[in-house]
């Protein structure tokens, strides 16, 4: 299996990963660590939307080729 390429929403960071329970591993380690505040402030409906958009953008990003 090929990694992906994903973008952050908030910040110019990206990640690479293989499955989408490492990104999302990784994705929420970033931002908890750069944008807690989105995180401890967002709605059950900001964070129901954000799912649908991850899910949609992680089964459309890029492969990575090394």
């Amino acid at each position: 299996m090929n990694k992906k390429s994903f973008k952050c929403y908030d910040c110019p960071a990206e990640f690479e990963a293989v499955s989408r329970e490492e990104i999302l591993k990784t994705l929420y380690d970033h931002y908890m660590k750069d944008h807690k505040d989105i995180i401890t402030s967002a709605s059950e409906e900001e964070k129901k939307a954000w799912m649908e958009k991850f899910e949609k953008d992680w089964a459309e990003a890029p492969e990575v080729t090394t």
